[in-house]
């Protein structure tokens, strides 16, 4: 495996989903050699051709997370690669007017090329499949560890985090001061919702929290709000359909397909009228979703996910076997 930086103490959250993917490949069996990409911008991806060619003898198989790391693998023509783009290599990203930049534009390109110099693509969404036919991907989004990420008492998770009774509390997952996230629509937004409901609304940013505390704050709010420009196939959503906790989401990425048959939980136009009235209705009703039964019912939990990259991994080596016997 071959991966940018994981989680470190200041910033727990960066990759954590890899971490755990990476986890649920040694639970099926797999021994799996990491690579962590990590140091000065200029120089890791460097020193990391050095440190890959050390590891190449104890593997059958290179699987890079992000389109650099990727190219990083490229260095080298003796083991098959599997890249896995995770969302702004191929669907770029945004300037504060929604735009793409011109540097993640020129990138897309580079991906797109790139992809067909690999033997195996995943992507997370039918989205970015799109971006790169017709080369074949295989549409495999992050899966979920059920383990981790599951319905809590909603009083008991508001008492470990310190919030107080008689609040409603929304949950922001991401960045306030990244423009992807569209936190000024999710703002405008709860400021209609508020005009709706009696009950006070506080927004929780998730935003520099450990990976193992993620799970409580998801179950001490009453929904969970995206406004994202552009995503893949968001972790936090499938987290949150785990602990059942509603979503009121902007159509993003592969949220509406996530969200189909999902109960107390609403797709709606990047309009803050119609989203803070979805968020009003959702805040009165009290209920939780049915989010975690749905997770199981699409096959998105961890332990199938790895299966199914397993499975690829066994395509490519056979179908270098026979080109070998060829």
């Amino acid at each position: 495996m071959v991966t940018s930086q994981l989680p470190t103490k200041n910033k727990p959250r960066t990759n954590a989903f890899v971490t755990r993917q990476i986890q649920s490949m040694r639970d099926i069996g797999l021994s799996v050699e990491l690579l962590e990409i990590k140091g000065i911008s200029q120089l890791k991806y460097i020193v990391g051709i050095s440190q890959l060619w050390k590891l190449l003898k104890r593997a059958d198989i290179i699987h890079a997370h992000y389109s650099y790391c990727g190219w990083l693998a490229r260095f080298q023509c003796s083991l098959p690669i599997v890249i896995s783009f995770m969302g702004d290599d191929l669907l770029g990203s945004p300037r504060n007017d929604g735009k793409a930049t011109i540097r993640s534009r020129f990138e897309v390109q580079a991906n797109r090329f790139f992809a067909r110099f690999v033997d195996a693509v995943i992507v997370k969404s039918a989205e970015m499949a799109r971006v790169i036919a017709p080369i074949k991907t295989y549409i495999i989004p992050n899966g979920v560890d059920l383990k981790t990420f599951f319905p809590m008492e909603i009083n008991h998770a508001r008492r470990d985090l310190g919030l107080k009774k008689g609040k409603k509390y929304i949950l922001f997952p991401g960045d306030p001061d990244n423009p992807r996230k569209g936190f000024c629509l999710a703002r405008a937004s709860i400021d209609v919702a508020q005009s709706y409901i009696e009950e006070p609304i506080e927004v929780v940013v998730l935003k520099g929290i450990i990976p193992e505390r993620v799970p409580l704050y998801i179950n001490a709010c009453d929904t969970v709000l995206m406004t994202s420009l552009w995503e893949g196939s968001p972790n936090v959503i499938k987290e949150a359909m785990a602990c059942n906790t509603p979503i009121v989401s902007v159509p993003v990425g592969d949220v509406p397909q996530l969200l189909e048959d999902v109960s107390v939980s609403e797709i709606c136009s990047r309009d803050p009228e119609v989203i803070g009235c979805s968020l009003a209705r959702i805040l009165r009703c009290g209920r939780r979703s049915n989010g975690r039964d749905s997770i199981i019912l699409k096959k998105l939990d961890q332990v199938t996910v790895a299966q199914q990259i397993h499975g690829i991994y066994k395509e490519v080596l056979s179908g270098q076997r026979k080109r070998s016997d060829n």
